[in-house]
């Protein structure tokens, strides 16, 4: 049996549930994780959106990645909450903030991304995957998490 797993924006506006178990998460540090945070990294799993389950309608707005390719942002419109990522509207493959989980506070990252812009004072596991910048097949080291 699997868990079903829960979550959403601070004000519930938009929430989310899916079948676990939870995919390997993996931070990332690069620049704009950091002010799309206002933290010191980004953390995320990455899972096909059709396996969640969405009440609510989030609002979408598009920017350009690092790799010049576009992306989704998907949010709350009343609370700002950033729920997840696509390279596609409608989303289909997303990375999922971990914050927005009810229960995320046994969920550490496999992998870091950007270590090379890593914010002074954070120590890594040294047992995680660390990539100095970003591998240049993204969805390849994200599959690879799993098994790590």
């Amino acid at each position: 049996m699997t868990d079903v797993i829960t979550g959403g924006c601070q004000c519930e506006a938009v929430r989310y549930m899916f079948n676990g178990p939870v995919p390997a998460a993996y931070a990332c540090h690069c620049g704009e994780c950091k002010k799309q945070t206002a933290s010191a990294f980004s953390m995320s799993i990455p899972m096909t959106f059709d396996a969640l389950t969405v009440t609510g309608t989030p609002k979408v707005f598009e920017t350009i990645a690092h790799s010049g390719k576009q992306k989704f942002n998907y949010f709350c419109g009343n609370c700002g909450t950033r729920l997840w990522h696509s390279d596609s509207n409608p989303p289909k493959n997303i990375t999922l903030k971990v914050g927005t989980l009810d229960v995320s506070s046994d969920i550490a990252p496999a992998g870091h991304l950007w270590v090379s812009r890593k914010q002074a004072g954070i120590t890594l596991d040294p047992e995680s995957d660390q990539q100095q910048t970003q591998p240049d097949d993204l969805i390849a080291w994200r599959n690879n998490l799993e098994k790590i």
